[in-house]
């Protein structure tokens, strides 16, 4: 309950004081105050608190700042084993990146200006940069995509949200703050000359020995347009090479520090574990491959890991980092002139893309590349290929054309 009581100074002048009571989580109560020159703007302030402690539930919230309550919510979420692993090292990252900003205020006090402020100066440089640093010296910064200001802007609320619904504050200034809006990303892919470049590029970095299965990997990409996650955890007790099917159900994700952690059965939805089919072309390919990887094993000897034996491994057999992948083909691509295009997914826009130029239907392309819905596939992943705007006008014209000349038949 909140009361009012008048008060009289030692020099003799009279306030108002507003008196209300705040119960922490461990049960008791302490009494909090306020002091005013009018009884009627003490008496508002009182229902004011009155109103809110009852929404809350709580008192103060034990005046957590927003990152200790987040790495108090990140374990609750992990408790629960609700999330995958990879979900939570997401999440984890986005709410170090607000807690850069925001994670000294405590959440009873967060406002949706102290959000925008943050939102803002991460939009500047709340970035990586690319560049490694030389020794001694920090990592320089870049900006973020509005995009991913949109994730921070939506795991930021959910956490605030969460405090909401276990009282721990009266609302959640994320409602009050306007989300990112990025625009629709324009995605550019592969030309089939560069494609080609990029494949030699690959051969001749099997050539050197020094990455051996860079063309069956490149081909892969090309031809099948896996993840990255896929194509890592990809294993040759997936591939049947009488029925030329590869079977998709192992992943290679990135850990909170970038190692690699392999996953089976877990890909991103149920319609990611498929088993699509590889061209004749690829049989020999991946035999050829296997007696590479079989020569890594003998030269190992017993350490090297067999189970699952894995295409494109590291030393010893293990996966591969995923950022390591992505390292060795942006160095394709600088190698073969290619510029703008995703190291990984620029191959399976493309292949998805050229696929419909060549008139197959939308629900195969979208089994092939494991979405949930073709509406999906074709706002996300097909683009316009270049020339097949010309080639379907002209076929138009020819059934124009034939569609008067037959109007003329007397």
């Amino acid at each position: 309950m909140a009361s009012v009581r008048r008060q009289v100074s030692s020099t003799g002048t009279t306030y108002f004081q507003a008196v209300w009571s705040l119960t922490g989580r461990d049960g008791t109560t302490k009494r909090q105050t306020k002091s005013f020159t009018r009884q009627a703007e003490a008496k508002a302030y009182a229902a004011k608190m009155e109103a809110e402690c009852e929404k809350r539930g709580i008192g103060d919230a034990e005046k957590q700042t927003f990152t200790a309550f987040t790495e108090r919510l990140l374990a609750y979420w992990q408790a629960r084993g609700e999330l995958a692993e990879t979900s939570l090292i997401g999440y984890r990252r986005n709410l170090g990146l607000l807690c850069r900003e925001i994670g000294h205020i405590q959440i009873g006090k967060l406002s949706p200006l102290h959000i925008d402020e943050a939102l803002a100066v991460l939009k500047v440089n709340g970035g990586a940069g690319r560049k490694l640093a030389k020794e001694g010296e920090p990592r320089g910064t870049r900006p973020l995509a509005d995009r991913t200001l949109l994730h921070l802007y939506r795991i930021g609320s959910n956490a605030m949200e969460q405090a909401r619904r276990w009282k721990l504050v009266a609302s959640n200034p994320f409602k009050d703050v306007k989300a990112p809006s990025p625009g629709k990303s324009k995605i550019r892919i592969m030309t089939e000359a560069e494609a080609v470049s990029v494949y030699q590029a690959a051969a001749r970095a099997d050539d050197s020995g020094k990455h051996p299965g860079m063309t069956l990997l490149v081909a892969l990409l090309m031809v099948c347009g896996m993840r990255r996650s896929e194509i890592l955890g990809l294993a040759f007790d997936a591939i049947d090479l009488n029925a030329e099917t590869i079977s998709i159900f192992r992943t290679v994700v990135a850990g909170e520090k970038g190692e690699p952690i392999l996953r089976d059965d877990r890909a991103k939805s149920e319609t990611s574990i498929r088993t699509i089919s590889i061209p004749s072309e690829f049989v020999p390919m991946v035999r050829k491959h296997r007696t590479v990887i079989n020569e890594m094993m003998l030269a190992w000897g017993k350490g090297y890991q067999r189970e699952p034996l894995l295409l494109f491994p590291t030393f010893g057999g293990t996966p591969l980092p995923p950022g390591v992948l992505t390292i060795r083909l942006r160095q394709l691509h600088r190698q073969s002139g290619v510029k703008g295009v995703a190291p990984t997914h620029g191959f399976r826009h493309g292949m998805a893309s050229a696929m419909v130029a060549g008139g197959i239907d939308i629900k195969t392309v979208s089994e092939r590349l494991g979405h949930s819905t073709t509406s999906f596939t074709l706002q996300t992943y097909v683009h316009a290929v270049k020339g097949r705007d010309k080639a379907a006008a002209d076929q138009l014209g020819k059934q124009f054309s034939a569609m008067i000349a037959a109007s003329d038949k007397p």
